[in-house]
């Protein structure tokens, strides 16, 4: 998959222009705050229709103005497609794609894949479980639609249910008005839980070999998904839910929402058999990090075909000179999009290469001369 132009209009301080990405590795340099971060920011909007920095939409457009859009044409194996997004103040974001507005999110999915990495993409590791859920779920939308709407029916399910908790009077109302939506969140949730278990099986063999080539084989990654729901299948991943929904009523009753449910998953990260989630240094976080966005390439290349755009957002002073060379130079199909406040040694890179300069929000490209 191929971003073949970017188009913007007042999107953050990024002026009306149109920029045209070259099929491999494309460097995007500039001082901070000239709009790199945007640029890249707008192709990911275009991918799972919000952005990875802010859940407001009018952050992101320009100052003084009243709308901003996106557009990115892109190339896939199923052929060439056109992905438009509009935001102005006060009226709901517009989507379409091939000039065919869409009605859902979810529909957006799977028409343009990119794989984000930035410095606090650390957060993976790091924070909270629920940082590692988002993970999961970013990826599976991409590749299942289906998994995004048994997401969104099950998320709806649950705010439904808490706020019976909250409203009940006695647990024996809890025990009858929750029944209908227990039902609902044990077939949504056992879908849920039977996909990113599936998910994680893969990504546990991909991780783990993109880690030991990022340590020379010094670090071996081992991660295992984590949750309250047990079963081999759906059947019995959803019978298994509705029986520990029922056993935990009480206790729900009285913290007043749910206790127990695939809103709790984890996924468990070792090093060498240590949990890097509460005792990894800075440096083994920085690397589980990028082994699981590497891991992310290779899924989506089994998954559907073809890797995704891989856009990485001033990573490479995170990382030694061997780790940059192998990251830039992973696979000869991949495309990249990748921003640096810094130029970029030219020894490291050994597949094609368009270089940008970004200021003031303007992207210009270099010259061929530049290249050399």
């Amino acid at each position: 998959m191929k971003v073949n132009e970017i188009t913007v209009c007042n999107f953050r301080n990024l002026t009306k222009q149109t920029v045209t990405p070259g099929a491999k590795l494309n460097i995007f340099t500039g001082d901070n705050a000239q709009g790199k971060t945007n640029l890249v920011e707008s192709v990911y909007l275009c991918c799972i229709g919000k952005s990875p920095r802010t859940d407001k939409d009018k952050d992101l457009i320009a100052w003084n103005k009243d709308y901003a859009y996106v557009k990115v044409k892109y190339a896939g194996r199923f052929g060439d497609g056109e992905i438009y997004v509009a935001i102005k103040n006060g009226v709901k974001k517009q989507i379409s794609v091939n000039a065919v507005p869409l009605t859902k999110i979810g529909e957006l999915m799977g028409y343009l894949n990119c794989v984000y990495f930035s410095p606090n993409e650390i957060r993976i590791i790091s924070q909270s479980p629920a940082e590692r859920r988002r993970f999961l779920d970013i990826d599976l939308c991409q590749t299942d639609k289906n998994y995004f709407y048994s997401l969104s029916r099950f998320n709806k399910s649950m705010i439904q249910r808490n706020n019976l908790l909250k409203q009940a009077a006695t647990l024996d109302e809890a025990r009858e008005l929750l029944f209908v939506w227990d039902k609902q969140i044990a077939e949504e949730g056992a879908k849920v839980v039977f996909k990113r278990s599936s998910f994680c099986e893969k990504l546990k063999t991909h991780a783990k070999k993109c880690h030991l080539n990022l340590t020379d084989g010094k670090e071996e990654l081992t991660l295992e998904y984590v949750t309250q729901i047990k079963g081999e299948s759906v059947k019995e991943l959803s019978g298994n839910y509705l029986t520990l929904l029922a056993d935990n009523v009480e206790k729900d009753f009285q913290l007043r929402h749910t206790t127990v449910g695939c809103q709790r998953d984890d996924i468990a990260l070792k090093t060498n058999g240590i949990d890097v989630r509460s005792f990894g240094s800075q440096g083994q976080l920085r690397t589980a990090a990028l082994s699981l966005k590497l891991a992310e390439l290779s899924i989506f290349k089994d998954l559907i075909g073809e890797y995704p755009v891989l856009i990485l957002d001033d990573v490479l002073s995170e990382l030694d000179c061997d780790r940059q060379r192998r990251l830039l130079n992973f696979d000869k199909d991949l495309q990249i999009l990748l921003t640096s406040a810094t130029e970029i040694d030219s020894n490291l890179v050994k597949t094609d290469c368009k270089y940008f300069t970004i200021d003031g929000g303007v992207c210009e490209e270099k010259p061929p001369e530049f290249n050399i």
